[in-house]
């Protein structure tokens, strides 16, 4: 077995120790760390067995008394600042033990170390520095204050390392620790935060610090030339004695009175005296504090309580500030005045004392015990024999995050107003269902005015188209029948003409200038072109007379598809484009329908208030494309009328892409006389007649989608058979 490992190491890092030992000794080391021995550890210090290494034996037991018995507190560190080892003075000077530090870290041994120790040891580990030494006051395990010099320095390993350092320290001179001490408490007198005097008995000042001279004025050779009469006006020279004997009595004694600074200002002060003797002479001592802040403090927050008070007092509620331990911090006057008690009999009182409101006291139990910082409960309480309702408002509030909450509860008396609001509900209710009946019955006067607009319209419109239709189908008439007569006598002149040119082929001169073959070509064509517009003029009566539903006034079997072509044929003229304005176009997407049960007329005009509202929807769309100046593509006015089959009913749906309308005005164009356009132009009835045509008289739905700036759409919905519809 070779040689124990730190018993070798014990040898190899102590050899910096015994520098001055003999030649030979140190040859006997080498020697030792190169045989292999039995030995045991050196923590333990177990003697080596002497009769199988006697040489070894004896250096290690040299080297142990050595470091016990060397007289200097040194200690041996490795490279991590852990001990090594420690000599016994070491061990005794910072009353330790060897189990305490060896392995242990310097910084843990020593917590309190200056800010510059580990800065100036990482330097000399490193070989920055060859050593230093530093000079500073430790607290030792007795708790004295020691003034003491480290002297540090690295050591080498065989190989020329540095591993580790060895530190010894050494007490400094007692006076001179005691001359640091004086001066260390002369400089925390001198810049104490308190003023601090010395006074003869004669009442002369001996001494005066930093803070004194500061809010004195006073520099100090001139404060050392007054006396405590000078700075004291209360404390004159008659008083002086009383109050010296005072302080000799009583050792020290503590009293408020008034300083007078060099600028002539008066300040209050609290003074701590007390009464010395050194080296035969008497002296008071004593500790002065402004105390202006504190009293202007106190001063403010006497006048903030009485203002708060005041304004408590002011609150025409109940008000009352409760602990967290439930009782009465305070109370407002019109409280106190509730129960005929004065404000000082609730302080500290337990909330329900007065027995007049066991709602309350539960609404505060239970707002104590939630963590709300807000709460409101209506609570019953009995006043003055009387029972009254008061609606109570609660606030938390806390003075810091430790205390326990305090919360304030004001309560408003609302037996009046709850009275007053029941009166009010009744009367409301009575209101509303007044108000009910009025809109009823104003439903029912917009539904007849518009009726009888609508009849009178209907009316005069029937009369208009009564007139036209008689006046023009007379003449109409007598052309239609007048023109087959004339295409015949016509006929008859073109034979005889043709009989002439045959039997005289060579006409007279004079009849050269007639176009005859032209005639002959042309006429028939004419002819042909008046009977064509003969059968119009007749189409347009027709329709005339059925959109007025003159023919039509009972329920009738018609096709809708009849009745829309009808409508568009007599607004054909606005079809075509105005001021530069395209024409519009005009798409059919009709889809197969039966046969359906209406009143023609009712819905034609339906179709007719539409139709006029796509096309001025269309041209204020040109008009504002055109205004706007925005060149895109060109516009294309259209109109796409749309029918389809669905169940028992048929939907016809009539979309343009004009100017569009936002959703606050599609959604009231169905309200009469409301309107966008000039009054001019429209009295806002159309399509409030055409939805009671459609809803109330056909049993249908008229629904309206509109985008700003896209289109409307209009949806037509009715069913097939009228009669047996939901009447």
């Amino acid at each position: 077995m070779f040689l124990n490992p730190p018993y070798l190491f014990a040898t190899m890092r102590f050899q910096h120790l015994i520098t001055q030992t003999p030649n030979e000794t140190r040859e006997k080391i080498q020697k030792m760390k190169q045989r292999p021995i039995h030995t045991t550890t050196y923590e333990n210090s177990t003697p080596l067995p002497s009769h199988q290494y006697p040489e070894i034996h004896e250096t290690y037991n040299q080297l142990c008394q050595f470091i016990k018995h060397i007289p200097a507190a040194m200690a041996m560190l490795d490279h991590e600042m852990c001990y090594l080892a420690a000599s016994g003075m070491w061990l005794e000077y910072w009353q330790l033990e060897s189990s305490e530090i060896i392995g242990n870290l310097h910084y843990q041994v020593f917590p309190n170390l200056p800010a510059s120790w580990p800065g100036l040891a990482k330097k000399c580990l490193l070989g920055t520095i060859g050593q230093f030494e530093l000079e500073h006051s430790i607290t030792a395990a007795n708790g004295l204050i020691l003034w003491v010099k480290w002297k540090v320095k690295p050591w080498y390993t065989d190989e020329g390392i540095i591993g580790g350092l060895i530190i010894s320290t050494e007490e400094t001179n007692p006076e001179k620790q005691l001359q640091q001490q004086l001066e260390l408490s002369q400089l925390a007198i001198d810049n104490a935060a308190d003023a601090i005097f010395l006074i003869s008995f004669d009442g002369q000042l001996c001494y005066a610090n930093k803070m004194g001279c500061s809010f004195l004025g006073y520099s100090e050779s001139e404060l050392l030339k007054l006396t405590i009469h000078d700075i004291n006006p209360e404390l004159s020279k008659e008083l002086w004695q009383l109050h010296w004997q005072q302080v000799k009595n009583q050792n020290s004694l503590r009293f408020e009175s008034n300083f007078c600074s060099k600028e002539g200002d008066i300040f209050p002060v609290e003074i701590n005296v007390n009464y010395l003797e050194f080296n035969g002479n008497k002296y008071q001592c004593a500790i002065v504090r402004d105390i202006s802040q504190p009293k202007k403090i106190n001063l403010d927050l006497r006048e903030a309580k009485e203002q708060l008070q005041g304004v408590l007092n002011a609150v025409p509620g109940l008000v009352s500030w409760i602990s967290a331990d439930l009782r009465y911090l305070g109370v407002n006057k019109h409280l106190a005045n509730a129960y005929n008690l004065p404000i000082e009999t609730f302080i500290n009182q337990e909330i329900g004392f007065l027995q007049t409101s066991p709602e309350f006291n539960d609404f505060v139990y239970d707002f104590f015990a939630k963590a709300d910082l807000k709460s409101a409960r209506e609570v019953r309480a009995n006043v003055r024999g009387k029972s009254r309702i008061y609606l109570i408002v609660a606030q938390k509030y806390y003075r810091d995050r430790a205390s326990l909450p305090t919360a304030v509860f004001v309560g408003l008396d609302i037996t009046e107003r709850l009275a007053m609001e029941a009166s009010l509900r009744d009367s409301h209710a009575k209101f509303q269902q007044q108000t009910e009946q009025l809109e009823q019955t104003l439903q029912q006067l917009n539904s007849t005015t518009t009726q009888l607009i609508q009849k009178h319209k209907i009316s005069v419109l029937g009369q208009v188209v009564t007139g036209v239709a008689h006046e023009v189908n007379n003449p109409v008439n007598f052309i239609s029948g007048n023109i087959s007569h004339a295409i015949s006598y016509v006929q008859d002149l073109f034979y005889l003409i043709d009989m002439y040119q045959q039997y005289y082929p060579h006409p007279v001169p004079e009849t050269e200038d007639i176009e005859l073959d032209f005639i002959k070509a042309d006429l028939p064509k004419l002819l042909d072109s008046m009977v064509i517009a003969t059968e119009r003029i007749g189409d347009v009566v027709r329709s005339l007379r059925q959109f007025s539903g003159l023919e039509v006034e009972s329920i009738k079997t018609v096709d809708i598809h009849k009745g829309l072509d009808s409508t568009l044929l007599i607004l054909q003229n606005q079809f075509q484009g105005k001021g530069n304005c395209p024409d519009i176009n005009v798409v059919k997407k009709y889809g197969s329908l039966p046969h359906v049960e209406c009143y023609p007329g009712d819905l034609n005009q339906v179709f007719m208030h539409i139709f006029t509202n796509a096309i001025d929807a269309l041209e204020e769309k040109y008009q504002d494309l055109k205004t706007k100046k925005i060149n895109l593509q060109p516009f294309e006015p259209e109109i796409l009328i749309t029918t389809e089959l669905k169940d028992d009913y048929v939907a016809i749906v009539i979309t343009d892409n004009g100017i569009g309308m936002v959703e606050e005005v599609y959604n009231r164009i169905f309200e009469p006389l409301f309107t966008t356009k000039k009054s001019e132009k429209s009295m806002g009835l159309g399509l409030s007649i055409s939805q009671e045509l459609i809803v109330d008289k056909h049993y249908g739905k008229l629904h309206c989608k509109s985008l700003i700036g896209e289109g409307t759409e209009f949806v037509i919905e009715i069913p097939i058979k009228l009669s047996n519809s939901d009447r």
